[in-house]
């Protein structure tokens, strides 16, 4: 007995050192066979005890009762439906159960007609039609009660989700909502601003133009790129805290406009959604201000059922984490870090990577934060909350570098990299796509798929916007960012500036290319988008030089959209640009064209050494080998156990699209899956490309004196 007290003791000393609607963390749906039910139910939870006043509408003329809403609240009135020329028996029950002593009826005799309004008399005598010609005249007569009022929220008469989204807030704040034209100002809407000093217009200017907002009295404008986004952006501007959401279909109106008024009364925010899956605005608006507990109006063929599961984010029981907003800067530019933090504190130390793992700035006991995510984060983002930023300095030279965060117990490498805002002779580009197609963070990555009938469904869209364990620049497995460092070291060691560049960035501006006299395309290429294709190709063209150091290069076409990347590996079209996906070669630009080696599914190869086939060429120079040598016979790619071996891993190979005047320098002598093809051919653009087929070579380039000759000889012709 002594026991079970201590227990329930300790249980409720839980409940009050937390917050409440935290531990019960819910979703409430308030639904019904029709609008009219629902509309019953809304009253039945926040009316339990009846009401004194009761508002009516026709269940299908929203206009009337888009304005209604504050007004309904003023008076603690729930908003009930009803048909044009019949009272149907469930609103009527109702209003009998709250036992009002007024009524308002919304609109005139066109939305409700007398009829009905005499079968209302017989349950309650006192009546009062707020109407007029049509909605502007409707909202200006709502409008009158308000006169208290300077402030005014004006949207468009015609787009009902926009004040519908505002209503809530507008209850709240005693303003009343003033329906207006896209593109003129009715009569009956200047009248109802006439003695207001300020206004907030709801909604972009698809909704209420420049010019209608430019006649308003001290116009705001609340907008967003569509409903959704309009109605998580009125939260931001207000500022709401609340634990507590009522979540409404953005495309059938009856729901949220009776709804609105208990989100008033409960002092809730109200946010819109698809029927069949969230839109990202509100699940940043869930995210950022910590949203626990949502009542969903409707039922499910509005907001189907696994919608209305989900919108609950995720519990984080990760270790610390985080992310970049971008993945490339320039000195002077500010990083902003999202960092999810389950211990009190965390530090950040910034570092370069390079021949030496330089500390560049660090940052102590910054306050931590937990952070949440949704369950497609991983095509979504994290959507989580900024940490920290910091301007990075502009002593800070181009390179790879990583925000090593960590606290007492673990530590998390956020890998970004730093560009010149002038150009050196060498590019060398990041493979950051390949970075991402390989994170499985939030639970999918490109390569995640599912059998159905005996195909394989790969994921097709991942985001840059989560965090990313993949591209830590620390270990020796050394195929993305930890594998690249070894071309770096070696460039630093060997005392040849580079300045590096992203996917991103050549993707964005592919002229950037031309600033340089040679290109390193660095270890594990794999994932590019067809501007970044074309980009090289221009690149050659104008006399440029590529030194392919990598392996599984230019394979798979990808489409870029925000920060997002989509690979269609069935070969289907693209949702992003609408190009047809799937592997480059397979869609008439083959990688070989360019590089003059490509993969072709050969296998995993163990990494071993090349042979020489072709001593007597100047790239040999130096190097002391002869035809039969053996080179890259060691490196620093710990692969499947293996401790060295510049052909390894995925390599390429030579086909019918390689130029015709390539050279075959040496070859891979794997004997599990294919070698890698070593080659160089004089472009016609004027330059020349290197080509070493191997995703391992960086790791042997290390440490192996010959492969260091060798690459020597290829930059010094380059860049003469």
């Amino acid at each position: 007995m002594y026991k079970k007290i201590l227990y329930f003791c300790f249980f409720f000393l839980i409940l009050f050192c937390c917050d409440f609607k935290s531990v019960f963390a819910e979703t409430l749906r308030i639904s019904g066979k029709d609008r009219f039910e629902v509309a019953v139910n809304v009253s039945k939870n926040g009316w339990s005890e009846g009401s004194d006043t009761v508002f009516v509408a026709n269940y299908l003329a929203f206009a009337d009762a888009l304005s209604a809403a504050p007004l309904a609240y003023k008076f603690n009135s729930p908003i009930l439906l009803t048909r044009p020329n019949e009272l149907n028996q469930i609103t009527k029950n109702e209003i009998k159960r709250l036992s009002p002593s007024k009524m308002y009826i919304i609109g005139g005799t066109g939305s409700i007609n007398e009829n009905v309004v005499n079968e209302l008399k017989k349950i309650i005598p006192s009546i009062e039609r707020i109407n007029g010609v049509d909605r502007y005249e409707v909202s200006y007569n709502i409008s009158k009660h308000f006169s208290e009022s300077n402030t005014a929220f004006v949207a468009n008469g015609l787009k009902f989700p926009d004040a519908l989204s505002i209503a809530p807030y507008a209850a709240q704040m005693n303003s009343p909502i003033i329906l207006t034209k896209e593109k003129n100002i009715p009569e009956f809407t200047v009248k109802a601003l006439k003695r207001k000093s300020k206004t907030t217009v709801i909604g972009g200017p698809g909704s209420v133009s420049d010019a209608v907002y430019r006649k308003l009295p001290n116009p705001k404008r609340i907008g967003g790129a569509d409903r959704f986004e309009v109605a998580r952006n009125i939260v931001r501007e207000f500022d709401l805290k609340s634990h507590s959401t009522f979540v409404a279909t953005g495309f059938t109106f009856a729901d949220a406009l009776t709804g609105s008024v208990l989100a008033a009364k409960e002092k809730a925010s109200l946010l819109l959604t698809r029927p069949d899956r969230l839109p990202l605005s509100l699940k940043q608006t869930v995210i950022e201000k910590g949203i626990s507990n949502f009542t969903v109006l409707g039922g499910t063929g509005s907001i189907q059922e696994i919608t209305a599961r989900s919108l609950l984010p995720q519990d984080n029981k990760h270790p610390i984490e985080g992310y970049s907003n971008m993945k490339s800067y320039t000195t002077g530019q500010t990083i902003d870090l999202f960092i999810h933090s389950p211990e009190a504190n965390y530090s950040i130390d910034f570092i370069r990577f390079g021949q030496q793992n330089n500390l560049v700035h660090s940052i102590r006991n910054i306050p931590g934060k937990k952070q949440n995510y949704y369950s497609d984060a991983f095509a979504e983002g994290a959507l989580w909350e900024k940490s920290y930023s910091y301007q990075i300095p502009s002593n800070w030279s181009s390179g790879m570098y990583a925000a090593k965060i960590f606290d007492d117990k673990n530590e998390f490498y956020i890998t970004f990299i730093v560009k010149d805002k002038y150009s050196k002779n060498i590019a060398v580009l990041a493979s950051t796509n390949t970075w991402e197609a390989y994170n499985n963070w939030g639970g999918k990555s490109l390569y995640s798929h599912e059998r159905k009938n005996n195909k394989l469904y790969y994921n097709e869209i991942v985001s840059f916007q989560r965090p990313n364990p993949e591209a830590t620049p620390i270990g020796n497995e050394g195929h993305l960012a930890n594998g690249e460092r070894y071309i770096l070291s070696w460039l630093e060691e060997n005392r040849y500036p580079y300045s590096m560049l992203t996917d991103m960035d050549v993707h964005q501006q592919p002229n950037r290319l031309k600033e340089f006299n040679a290109v390193v395309v660095s270890t594990h290429s794999e994932y590019w988008t067809t501007a970044m294709y074309k980009a090289l190709q221009a690149y050659l063209n104008s006399g440029g030089n590529v030194l392919y150091l990598s392996g599984n290069g230019i394979y798979w076409r990808s489409a870029v959209n925000g920060q997002q990347i989509e690979v269609k590996k069935d070969g289907g079209y693209h949702s992003f640009t609408k190009e047809k996906g799937g592997l480059f070669y397979q869609t008439g630009t083959p990688e070989t064209a360019l590089m003059g080696v490509g993969y072709r599914s050969t296998g995993f190869s163990v990494p071993a050494p090349y042979q020489v086939v072709n001593s007597s060429h100047w790239i040999f120079k130096g190097t002391g080998v002869k035809n039969g040598s053996r080179i890259g016979t060691r490196g620093l790619n710990t692969v499947k156990g293996s401790t060295g071996g510049a052909s390894g891993w995925e390599t390429d190979q030579v086909d019918r699209d390689t130029p015709k005047n390539y050279v075959m320098l040496a070859k891979g002598t794997n004997t599990t899956g294919a070698g890698a093809h070593m080659i160089y051919y004089d472009h016609k653009g004027g330059g020349g490309v290197f080509s070493t087929g191997s995703i391992t070579f960086g790791g042997s380039l290390a440490v192996d004196n010959q492969l260091t000759q060798m690459v020597k000889n290829v930059l010094n012709h380059f860049l003469k």
